[in-house]
């Protein structure tokens, strides 16, 4: 049976996580109307280990800003709503969000499946989505619903970009490429292979397995049959990503292996093990090596009870952020209209992470090639690359 449901990031919630600092802003706080936030996220189903981290994130921002007096003395409200990784209840969810819980504004959802079915919702009752995920299409101009749609980290063309970039300038000449057997998975790596030939690498061998696979030693010999001298590895789950590195490391696969941001995480170094070591990544955030924009966000986790596990919770406060810059310059009443607008004109803002992001009514995706890091996996850590 379906299990979904509904709970408000209020007042008194966020005071547990705080030890009472938030009841320490202005007064008029108290009198004037909340700002609505809805949370639609996989905290159940496949995409869970992202969701859950991206909700804890927000919860731990949203009692910081609230403990500070708000936004112009508007408590900020979370309305928080499980679509089990599944698109269908994303768009039951962003529906009742918007009619039951009013809010003016979804930071979600964590799939880009689950996005595409929220947006048209949103695009009818006027309410901006913050989606925190790289699929391709979410932020496509082609979408009817496109401007009521921003990504809140950097776009799998930008993600791709990078990692072929920086394989290339590692020295890889001939490059395999093995993917997760689904729309994202695909449609990013026949990207990845138009990119490769832009940087004049040579393709290899290809080889895509389904989410769900466990042995990948087929696919990790065929690709190293071909001989490449670097292997990118086109994955989400961390799972999946692991069972490649792992299958690699048992046929003595001599190439280098190169991960994209969906495994900069935890979860893929400890399911890796001993084999992850060597393995490069492009990320965002690497919690074993903070830069001091990251820092914060840290100790707020931290503070909350939760220990950081890789991008998720970065994705989550990059949204809010957003949010709540694009809220304080909203004069009159905040609707979802006036947001989407303010959204879409907010440039220079300031995150936990390196770089400043930039929306403008051409660009939906605002967030560049800076924010991202080059990482090592040693002895079950991410060491930065200088």
């Amino acid at each position: 049976m379906r299990r979904h449901f509904l709970l408000k990031a209020s007042a008194s919630f966020a005071s547990i996580m705080f030890s009472g600092l938030f009841l320490a802003g202005p007064a008029h706080a108290q009198s004037a109307p909340p700002l609505n936030i809805g949370l639609l996220l996989s905290l159940s189903g496949p995409a869970a280990p992202f969701g859950i981290p991206e909700r804890d994130a927000v919860q731990a921002v949203a009692a910081k800003i609230n403990a500070e007096g708000g936004v112009g003395g508007r408590q900020i409200v979370l309305s928080i709503y499980d679509d089990g990784t599944n698109p269908t209840e994303a768009a039951r969810g962003a529906t009742q969000l918007i009619q039951k819980d009013k809010v003016v504004a979804i930071i979600g959802s964590t799939t880009g499946s689950g996005t595409l079915a929220a947006a048209p919702v949103a695009m009818r009752n006027e309410v901006p989505i913050l989606a925190p995920n790289g699929t391709l299409s979410v932020t496509s101009k082609d979408n009817k619903f496109y401007p009521w749609v921003f990504r809140s980290l950097t776009g799998d063309l930008t993600n791709t970009d990078v990692l072929v970039k920086r394989a290339a300038e590692a020295g890889a000449k001939r490059i395999g490429i093995f993917y997760q057997e689904d729309a994202y998975g695909k449609n990013t790596a026949d990207y990845m292979q138009e990119v490769a030939k832009r940087y004049g690498l040579e393709i290899a061998g290809v080889a895509a397995a389904p989410l769900n696979s466990t042995d990948l030693s087929p696919q990790a010999a065929r690709i190293r049959n071909a001989n490449p001298d670097a292997v990118l590895v086109q994955a989400s789950a961390p799972a999946l990503g692991a069972a490649f590195v792992r299958a690699a490391k048992q046929i003595d696969m001599k190439a280098q292996l190169w991960a994209p941001v969906g495994l900069g995480q935890r979860a893929f170094i400890d399911a890796s093990g001993a084999a992850g070591n060597g393995v490069k990544l492009v990320v965002l955030a690497n919690w074993d090596d903070p830069i001091p924009q990251l820092v914060p966000l840290g100790t707020l986790l931290k503070a909350a009870g939760k220990s950081p596990q890789g991008f998720g919770e970065l994705i989550g406060a990059n949204a809010i952020l957003a949010i709540v810059e694009a809220a304080k310059k909203v004069r009159g009443e905040i609707t979802g209209k006036a947001l989407r607008d303010q959204l879409e004109v907010l440039c220079g803002l300031e995150s936990y992470t390196a770089g400043k992001a930039c929306y403008s009514a051409d660009n939906h995706d605002g967030w560049s090639a800076d924010f991202l890091t080059t990482v090592e996996i040693r002895d079950g850590k991410f060491i930065t690359l200088k």
